[in-house]
C-alpha cells in the first residue's frame, strides 16, 4: 500500500513538471513576431508611372505636353509605431521629353528623353479611413541622370529620327506629392517635379554650324527650326501617377 502511495505521488509530480516544461515551443512564436515587426518598419515594392512632361525656357518654341511611361522600385521606411511618418526613396526608370507643335512640313514633332531617378520623400500622414487606408503628403528631391535621348521628325520625313542629342545630363528637382493607400498592398500616388537645372547647351548649335557629314546624329543642318546658340535655356517639368504594388 505504501509502495503504491509513494507511485501516486512520483507520477503526479511529473505530470506537474511536464506543464512547466512547455514553454520551449513557444520561442519559434516568438521569433515570427519578432520578425514581423521588423518587416512592418519597411515596406518593398515596384511601381508603374505614367507621367506628362514638356520644357520651359526659350530653348524651344511652340513647346507641347508629352505623354510618358516609367517603371520602378520603392521602398517606404516606418519611422513610428503608428506609420504616420516615413522616408520614402525610389529607383525610377523614366521617359519624358516634349512634343512641338507644327510649324512647317520638315519641323521635328517630338524630343524623348529618358532618366534614371532617384527620389526621396519626407512623408507625413494627412488623413486616414475606417478601413486604414491612408494618405501621405511628400516632401522631398530628386537627382536625375540623362542615358538616352533622341528627336523624331514626324512631320515630312516619318521616322526620320536622330539619337544622342547633346543635352546636359544632369537634372535636380523638387518634388512634391500625394501617395494614398488603395488596398493592404497597394497605392496611388502622384508627383510634381519641375527641374531645376537647365539641360540645353551650345553644343545644339555647333551641331549645324559645324555637322560631321559622316554621322547623321552629328548633322543638324536639315533640322527645322533650328537650334539656338547656348545663351538660350531649357528646364525639364514632369508630372507622374504612379501605381504601387508591395511585394
Amino acid at each position: 500500500m505504501r509502495c503504491k502511495l509513494i507511485y501516486i505521488i512520483c507520477l503526479f509530480f511529473t505530470g506537474i513538471g511536464g506543464l512547466y516544461a512547455q514553454p520551449e515551443p513557444d520561442a519559434p512564436l516568438q521569433q515570427q513576431n519578432v520578425d514581423t515587426e521588423e518587416k512592418m518598419k519597411s515596406e518593398l515594392g515596384v511601381k508603374i508611372n505614367l507621367g506628362v512632361s514638356t520644357f520651359t525656357g526659350n530653348a524651344f518654341d511652340n513647346a507641347r505636353l508629352k505623354r510618358g511611361f516609367g517603371a520602378g522600385i520603392y521602398n517606404v521606411i516606418n519611422l513610428n509605431k503608428p506609420k504616420t511618418v516615413n522616408l520614402q526613396w525610389e529607383l525610377n526608370f523614366t521617359m519624358k521629353g516634349s512634343k512641338f507643335g507644327k510649324v512647317n512640313d520638315t519641323s521635328y514633332s517630338d524630343i524623348s528623353v529618358f532618366y534614371v531617378e532617384v527620389p526621396a520623400y519626407f512623408s507625413v500622414q494627412v488623413l486616414n479611413t475606417k478601413k486604414q487606408l491612408p494618405m501621405h503628403l511628400l516632401i522631398g528631391a530628386q537627382f536625375g541622370y540623362m542615358f538616352r535621348s533622341s528627336i523624331d521628325k514626324r512631320y515630312g520625313k516619318y521616322g526620320s529620327v536622330k539619337t544622342n542629342l547633346p543635352f546636359n545630363r544632369i537634372d535636380l528637382a523638387p518634388s512634391v506629392g500625394i501617395r494614398k493607400k488603395i488596398g493592404t498592398a497597394m497605392s496611388l500616388q502622384f508627383s510634381v517635379k519641375p527641374g531645376l537645372l537647365n539641360i540645353y547647351n551650345g553644343r545644339f548649335k555647333d551641331r549645324v554650324d559645324r555637322p560631321d557629314p559622316d554621322d547623321p546624329n552629328y548633322d543638324y543642318r536639315d533640322i527645322v527650326p533650328t537650334f539656338k546658340d547656348g545663351t538660350h535655356k531649357a528646364w525639364n517639368i514632369h508630372a507622374e501617377l504612379s501605381v504601387m504594388f508591395g511585394i
